[in-house]
């Protein structure tokens, strides 16, 4: 059983569920998903285990009663876009700048110390962000996600079906259903080499991240060394609590 005093609870708030995990010594030790506001959810994840820490990172609204549950199980730290980090941030809008942004590209920091690295989102929305190999934060990029494409196309037509597009989509749609679903899977994903490409032109030694529900279908369709990790977020949560002095020193006791 793993003893509280080493272990941390982070929780990566997103549009459509939360992400858990538990940190001891650094790493992650358990990891597991949850439904907005379900409490129980986290409890039973947690078991017996008590955190010495609870981190948050929300994109999603506020949450007072998830938070009050969280407090009872120990001191709670909520981390933002404008968190310090441990990394030079030269976005033009920092106070605008999502959590899950600014830990992505902590994260990909941490995996790829001292070289360039783009993280890749695809959740809701895809985004990208860039970190150089001096550790600066240049940017980056946000687009639709997959569903949320084909739902757009959906929405916003008379007659165009909602789809949930297969990972082997066909290039060539040979009927609606079939046409939008090449659109969606393939757009996407010829977006993403162009958008990787195009950052590679500047950074040759460019490593690549994905994360986020869709990385592991897109991280197969790329086929290009792309590297997927599931809980980049989680993982650059957890450095921005640590990242503090007082939170860092007592982490280290």
């Amino acid at each position: 059983m793993m003893d509280h005093v080493d272990t941390d609870l982070v929780l990566d708030v997103g549009n459509t569920r939360i992400k858990l995990a538990l940190f001891a010594e650094g790493r992650i030790v358990a990891r597991d998903t949850a439904r907005h506001g379900d409490a129980a959810a986290v409890a039973a994840f947690l078991g017996p285990v008590r955190p010495r820490a609870v981190v948050v990172g929300s994109v999603a609204e506020r949450d007072e009663a998830l938070l009050a549950f969280l407090r009872t199980l120990g001191p709670v730290t909520e981390i933002t876009g404008a968190s310090p980090a441990p990394l030079r941030n030269a976005y033009g809008t920092p106070a605008t700048l999502g959590v899950d942004r600014l830990a992505d590209a902590v994260g990909a920091m941490q995996l790829f110390p001292g070289r360039a690295a783009l993280a890749i989102d695809l959740g809701t929305c895809v985004t990208y962000d860039l970190v150089d190999g001096a550790g600066a934060y240049h940017g980056g990029a946000i687009t639709p996600g997959l569903r949320m494409r084909a739902r757009a196309m959906h929405a916003y037509s008379a007659r165009l079906p909602d789809v949930d597009p297969p990972e082997d989509a066909a290039l060539l749609g040979t009927d609606t259903v079939g046409s939008l679903a090449a659109g969606t899977h393939h757009g996407l994903r010829l977006e993403l080499e162009g958008f990787i490409g195009a950052f590679r032109q500047q950074w040759p030694d460019l490593a690549v991240v994905l994360t986020g529900g869709d990385a592991p279908r897109f991280a197969r369709a790329l086929k290009n060394g792309i590297f997927a990790h599931p809980s980049l977020t989680l993982l650059g949560l957890h450095a921005l609590f640590l990242h503090d002095p007082d939170r860092g020193a007592a982490a280290a006791r």
